[in-house]
């Protein structure tokens, strides 16, 4: 009975991040759609985006001195335009275990990604 419970979990793992497209893969002017919901959150208010959200990647950068890769998306449906949220970490499942990403909206709607260099070849939370 374990056996069967561990392939069922590996197998609902694997079907998790099927779907999902690698940061390194994205391009600019390609639009995505989110696999999970992401949270955000400004003081003590939070701002959801919703699971298949429209995602189009505007611009993308090197932060060398940082050592992330920046992805800047226009998000359609946005939760409110004219804000700014904090910085949060966002859990990405991977086939093996997970990794995290920081993501804030910024004014005008758009998603900022902050990418470790080290995991630009990992999954996304876009297909």
């Amino acid at each position: 009975m374990k056996y069967i419970l561990v392939v069922c979990s590996l197998v609902c793992a694997q079907l998790a991040v099927a779907g999902s497209i690698k940061w390194q893969s994205q391009e600019v002017n390609s639009a995505y759609k989110t696999i999970k919901l992401i949270t955000l959150q400004l003081d003590e208010k939070l701002y959801a985006i919703p699971k298949g959200s429209r995602f189009e990647l505007i611009e993308i950068s090197n932060l060398n001195m940082i050592k992330v890769h920046l992805h800047k998306y226009k998000i359609s449906n946005c939760p409110a335009n004219n804000i700014e949220t904090d910085l949060q970490l966002i859990l990405v499942k991977q086939p093996r275990g997970s990794t995290s990403v920081g993501v804030n909206l910024t004014r005008g709607c758009v998603v900022e990604v902050f990418i470790d260099m080290k995991e630009y070849n990992t999954n996304s939370f876009l297909e």
